[in-house]
């Protein structure tokens, strides 16, 4: 895998309650990999050191390790004490929503839309076009820096977050589980277990059947597409390793010994660019061999080829005398009467758009289904 993790915690439904956390990864063909899943009693500092402890124990030591999650304070408290050489980064997508709230911000400000661009930006240069537009409004600038630029900015990190911006590979997991989270324990990690199983199967078959050099849906399809851009760029010699390309907007200076390009796409993708394709080109060289192996068809394969055995029959569990002697007890849950909810509570900007009509401006349906009487128009 990269070294991205998607950390995430959302709740149990069952009688109990409790906290399921969640890390997840991308393979290289751009699908969810879970590494690690957990279950606790609340998001507590303790609880959170726990879970990236295991992590650890599950992955070593992993180098230019980054980590990202939404704010919460008790993962602010304890991921570098269990990984003291990670780097870690916030999900753009909960930082807006929290600007959104605190700022007091409009559902279509212009200042999110700059944000959004500054966030995903490669050259420091264009952060800083999109973010002297920020700073016109004070606060908004002053809480983006108080949270650190770092963090939720892909190009002034000092790890590389590839095109990982959010957490939603975690929330992705949240939701394929939201029915299992109502059962008991023992059900849901069953359930877990089925999920993993099915997805190991089914991957492990197509990097079997995959042809390309690289993964299809990600890394082959993206080079694709930027091969036909690179054929309408002009590629100038600067020297023996340097090279400029023309591209009509950004030009890019590509550098084959340092394998960078100024445009900073290659760098923080490690993916060759359309500056960088354009050169192969030029100088007839396979760009195959410039992309990183985390997106070859091998790495893919080696990613599913361990088997992942769904959970035997309690009567047939080896149960060890030391964990058989412990005296398990449910949680002091306070379980409140009435029916347990089953639907999160939506955050600040997130509630249901109801959509209406364009023919009669009534909600509930759309034009293909409208049967409501339209009043006739004299047109003169």
């Amino acid at each position: 895998m990269r070294p991205v993790i998607a950390v995430d915690a959302t709740h149990l439904k069952s009688k109990y309650k409790g906290v399921m956390f969640v890390a997840n990864a991308f393979d290289g063909n751009r699908n969810i990999y879970p590494l690690a899943f957990g279950i606790g009693d609340l998001e507590t500092d303790a609880s959170w050191h726990w879970f990236f402890t295991k992590l650890h124990e599950a992955i070593g030591e992993c180098p230019n390790l980054v980590i990202i999650s939404d704010r919460n304070v008790s993962i602010e408290n304890v991921w570098n004490k269990v990984f003291p050489t990670a780097q870690h980064g916030i999900c753009f997508y909960h930082m807006k929503g929290n600007m959104k709230r605190t700022c007091k911000l409009k559902k279509h400000d212009h200042i999110l839309m700059h944000f959004e661009k500054a966030a995903k930006s490669y050259s420091i240069a264009e952060f800083d076009c999109h973010f002297r537009k920020i700073k016109r409004k004070e606060h908004v600038a002053q809480y983006l820096e108080e949270a650190g630029l770092h963090k939720w900015y892909r190009a002034h990190m000092d790890g590389r977050r590839y095109n990982v911006m959010t957490t939603n590979i975690a929330e992705s997991i949240n939701s394929v589980l939201r029915f299992a989270r109502m059962m008991p324990v023992v059900h849901l990690i069953g359930e877990i277990m089925n999920l993993l199983v099915k997805w190991f199967t089914e991957r492990r078959d197509l990097a079997l059947n995959c042809t390309t050099t690289l993964c299809p849906n990600f890394g082959e399809k993206k080079l694709r597409n930027k091969l036909e851009d690179a054929a309408r760029m002009n590629v100038v010699k600067v020297n023996n390793a340097q090279y400029n390309v023309l591209d009509g907007y950004m030009d890019g200076l590509v550098d084959l010994t340092n394998n960078s390009c100024s445009c900073r796409k290659f760098q923080l993708e490690q993916l060759p660019c359309k500056h960088v394709v354009a050169v192969c080109r030029f100088l007839k060289v396979n760009v195959y061999s410039k992309a990183s192996r985390y997106y070859t068809r091998k790495t893919w394969m080696d990613a599913y080829s361990d088997s992942i055995y769904p959970v035997q029959p309690h009567g047939r569990w080896d149960i060890p005398e030391d964990v058989r002697s412990q005296v398990v007890l449910p949680p002091m849950a306070r379980v409140m009467p009435g029916r347990r909810k089953k639907l999160r509570i939506p955050s600040h900007g997130e509630g249901t758009i109801r959509r209406k009509c364009s023919r009669c401006g009534s909600g509930g349906h759309n034009k293909s289904t409208c049967k409501n009487n339209i009043p006739l128009r004299n047109v003169y």
